[in-house]
C-alpha cells in the first residue's frame, strides 16, 4: 500500500482533535514526530494501536493516544488500529479471550450469548446507569481469566503485527530500490555508443 493511500485511510488531524476527549491533548498533537509517516513513527503506532485495540474498555482510542504520546508514534495510524475491535469483531475477539484465559486457568468456558449480554451490560453500565455486571455475572464468569486471555492476545497480536508491519515496509523499500537501480542500468546502458 503506498503512503498516499495509507494517508488517505487514516484520520486527519482536524478531524481527531473534533473529538471532546481527544482536544484536552490538543497542545501536545503539535509534535509534527506524531504526524510523520516514516517507518519508525509508522511501525510504533502499529504496536500501540493493535495493543490498544483488546482494550475492553470504551477507552481505547485514549490509551492508544496516551501511548502515541509517550512514545512519538503516527498519531492518525495508532488511532486507526483501534478500530480492529469493532461491533462486528468484539464477540468474536472477546470470547476468544475469554477461551483462551479458562483453558489457561482451568476455568469453564461460557457460551457466546453470555459473553454478548456481559458487553451489552457494561457498555450500559459505562455510558449509562445500567446494572454492574461485575456483580451480575459474579460466579458465573471468570474476570481473571478474560483479563488474562485478552492481554495474551492484544501482546501476541501487537506484536505480530508489528513485525509484519516491519517485514512488509522492508519488502517494498527493497523493491521499490531495486526497480530504480534496474531503470538506471537500462538508461546507462542505452547511452552507451554503438561499435
Amino acid at each position: 500500500m503506498s503512503q498516499k493511500r495509507l494517508k488517505s485511510l487514516l484520520p486527519t488531524p482536524e478531524k481527531i482533535l473534533e473529538s471532546r476527549t481527544l482536544k484536552l491533548f490538543a497542545p501536545h498533537l503539535a509534535d509534527a514526530r506524531l504526524w510523520q509517516f516514516n517507518r519508525h513513527s509508522l511501525n510504533k503506532a502499529v504496536y500501540i494501536g493493535v495493543l490498544s485495540a483488546f482494550f475492553p474498555l470504551p477507552g481505547q482510542m485514549l490509551l492508544a493516544l496516551i501511548g502515541a504520546l509517550i512514545f512519538r508514534a503516527n498519531v492518525p495510524m495508532a488511532l486507526g488500529l483501534t478500530w480492529i475491535t469493532n461491533p462486528l469483531t468484539t464477540l468474536p475477539v472477546f470470547y476468544a479471550g475469554y477461551y483462551l484465559g479458562a483453558k489457561i486457568m482451568g476455568e469453564p468456558m461460557i457460551s457466546l450469548r453470555v459473553i454478548g449480554r456481559m458487553i451489552a451490560d457494561f457498555s450500559l453500565w459505562v455510558l449509562s446507569n445500567g446494572a454492574n455486571p461485575f456483580v451480575t455475572y459474579r460466579g458465573t464468569v471468570s474476570v481473571a481469566a478474560f483479563c488474562l486471555g485478552l492481554t495474551i492476545l492484544a501482546v501476541v497480536s501487537s506484536i505480530v503485527c508489528g513485525l509484519a508491519f516491519k517485514a512488509i515496509w522492508r519488502y517494498k523499500t527493497v523493491s521499490s530500490w531495486q526497480k530504480r537501480q534496474k531503470k538506471r542500468q537500462l538508461k546507462h546502458s542505452n547511452k552507451r555508443p554503438k561499435i
